[in-house]
């Protein structure tokens, strides 16, 4: 499934890299809240996945995640309660319902207007306008779904914890992958697209799955001593409640999380297979980009410091 290409094409696929991370971190350079180590990471990441992309479009889609990735930092930081974030994921909704900034302006709002405006650009966001919008609503309300069960877990411990299925219809949405496959079937111009799209979000569900599962696995220790919510935290501690050994009990639930990881790869791959649209490109890319995360975070983080 992993994209393979002539020395040749490899290397105008480093250039295309090369000028891509150039323009992103420049953009990066004048928005502290954007991490900047994480740019050339995923820019390797999307254009491998989609080999035939452009530069702007792949521009697009490092712009788009690495704001998600900001969000994400904010929610992580611990500087707002579960109210006020509630009510930050709401102002979003307003943002991308208005076509326009919020009443309250922040960093994060105003750069979300921007990228809501780039990607209006593109020919098929007419299209597709309600499908990328809802992307970026579902995943905040992941998002604030596992900031509040963070707050309840540390306030009252295990029995707070919601069972792993509770979790994971939250948490598939709210690893960021929604938005970045609504970028990707806006900015790569299949012309298909809008024809095919309850086959695409099944399989970008499958997508989602993944990717969480395997960016639990990678960060489990360190959620397990923020006191955050976590696949791997939610079977464990189950496992000790029944008596097992901890030792024990977390290396069965990491071996669980595992299979289930490795179940939803496969059945991305037989999705995949089963292409829809006119070229098959689009559930290549994101089968392929699922393939691709997982492989980077058995390795390490999209930000060395998360390690």
């Amino acid at each position: 499934m992993l994209p393979s290409s002539s020395p040749e094409r490899r290397l105008a696929l480093d250039e295309r890299c090369d000028r891509v991370t150039a323009t992103a971190l420049e953009w990066a350079a004048t928005r502290p809240f954007i991490q900047a180590p994480r740019i050339a990471p995923l820019v390797s990441l999307f254009a491998t996945a989609a080999p035939f992309a452009d530069a702007a479009a792949l521009t697009t889609q490092v712009r788009a995640t690495s704001w998600v990735f900001a969000v994400d930092d904010f929610f992580d930081s611990g500087t707002a309660t579960v109210s006020e974030l509630r009510d930050f994921a709401t102002s979003c909704s307003t943002v991308l319902s208005r076509h326009h900034g919020a009443d309250r302006s922040t960093a994060l709002l105003d750069a979300l207007t921007e990228i809501h405006a780039e990607v209006a650009r593109y020919q098929l966001f007419a299209s597709l306008a309600d499908l990328w919008s809802e992307g970026i609503v579902h995943m905040l309300k992941g998002m604030v779904d596992e900031a509040r069960w963070a707050h309840e877990y540390r306030c009252r411990g295990v029995p707070a914890l919601p069972g792993l299925n509770r979790y994971l219809r939250s948490a598939y949405r709210s690893i960021g992958v929604l938005p970045h496959v609504r970028t990707v079937l806006v900015t790569l111009g299949e012309a298909s697209t809008p024809q095919h799209v309850p086959f695409l979000v099944r399989l970008e569900k499958e997508a989602g799955l993944v990717v969480r599962l395997a960016n639990d696995l990678r960060s489990e220790a360190k959620e397990a001593r923020e006191g955050a919510v976590n696949a791997v935290v939610i079977l464990e501690q189950a496992a000790l409640a029944r008596g097992m050994p901890p030792s024990a009990a977390l290396r069965t639930a990491r071996q669980t999380i595992q299979q289930q990881l490795n179940h939803r790869l496969t059945r991305c791959e037989q999705l995949s297979r089963r292409a829809v649209t006119a070229t098959g490109r689009l559930e290549a890319v994101i089968t392929t980009t699922a393939m691709l995360a997982a492989s980077f975070y058995q390795e390490r983080d999209f930000l060395p410091l998360e390690d």
